[in-house]
Order: C-alpha cells, then structure tokens, then sequence
C-alpha cells in the first residue's frame, strides 16, 4: 500500500510541475527556436505543376506520317529551387521534370517507340544544365517536315532564368533519330 501512494504522489508531483511557466513569456519563434524546428515551420514547399499534368497529341500528316505523343509529368523526379522570401522564409520549389513517350508511324507501319527525356541530350551540354533544367515543350515542326524526315522541336529550360537550350530531333522514314541543337545567337541579326 505504501509503494502504490508513494507512486501516486510521485506522479502528482511530476506531472504538476510541468505546467509550462517557462514558457510563458517566450514567443513562439523562441520556443520552435529552442527545439530546433524553426526552419521546418517557415519553409513552404511548391510543385510545379501541383499535379500530374498530361497532354496527348495525335497528329496525321499529309505526308505519310503519323504521331501519337504523351506529354507528361514525372511524380518523383524534379529540379529543386530555393528561395529566401520577404519573412524570412524559405520557399522550396520542386520543378517537376517531363518526358514525351512518342510512336511514330509512316505509311500505317510504325517506324520508332521512344522515349524524349534530357537523358538522351546528356552530349549536348554540361551536367550542371541538365541538373537544373527541365523539358518545356516538344512539338512537330509541320513547314520543316517532308516525306522522308519528320522534324520535332524541343527545349529545356532552367526555371526562372533565361536560359534555355533548344533542340530539333530528325526522324527519318526508316525511324532513325538524329539530334541537332539549335544554336539561336547564330540566326540573330
């Protein structure tokens, strides 16, 4: 009987002595402060876009060829941006990175099954790039294209920045792809 009251009064003394009058002048950015989980509270997280995003195409062409692309979105693969806010905050910004799965046809026959994502352009620029940038759009050139070479655009881009790299993708009639970037200073007058 005795050790059961000892405990009870143990547990009464401990549990009245943690009201919390050390806390109550203190701010709650002192007290997140104290525990260390200030940053976790003033941090804001995005994605961009904030949902899986998805464009089909199926285009025809008067020339023999016919495309089916899906645009879309990668749920976990994106390019990380951080930025200090006006409160002192930090914003992380999770650019998601997109691929275009691509079926081509000549003739009713199909001639290539890929898959368009920055890996297959590694050659043409440095790592640092393509660790920050992220496909913005692929799309057929109709004027380019003839009756043995369908011409696709592309370009990547580096969030928020003016830097971009441009690429046109040549698939021939037998579904070979050849790669060429566009050098844009060169067409400027």
């Amino acid at each position: 009987m005795r050790i059961l009251t000892l405990l009870i009064l143990t547990c009464i003394m401990t549990l009245s002595s943690c009201d919390g009058r050390d806390r109550k002048y203190k701010t709650n950015a002192e007290i997140l402060t104290e525990n260390k989980l200030l940053e976790s509270f003033t941090e804001e997280i995005k994605f961009i876009p904030e949902t899986y995003t998805e464009i089909k195409t199926d285009t025809i062409l008067s020339n023999g060829f016919k495309v089916k692309m899906i645009y879309h979105s990668l749920e976990n693969d994106f390019v990380l941006e951080s930025r200090k806010m006006k409160n002192d905050s930090i914003a992380k910004i999770h650019h998601k990175n997109f691929e275009a799965e691509l079926l081509v046809f000549k003739d009713d026959i199909i001639i290539n099954k890929s898959l368009i994502s920055k890996k297959l352009f590694y050659e043409f620029e440095n790592p640092t790039f393509w660790a920050s940038a992220v496909m913005q759009f692929i799309w057929i050139d109709h004027d380019a294209s003839n009756n043995d070479i369908l011409y696709l655009n592309t370009s990547f881009c580096i969030p928020n920045t003016e830097e971009c790299k441009d690429f046109i993708i040549k698939i021939d009639e037998n579904g070979g792809i050849q790669i060429e970037k566009i050098d844009i200073l060169s067409n400027t007058i």
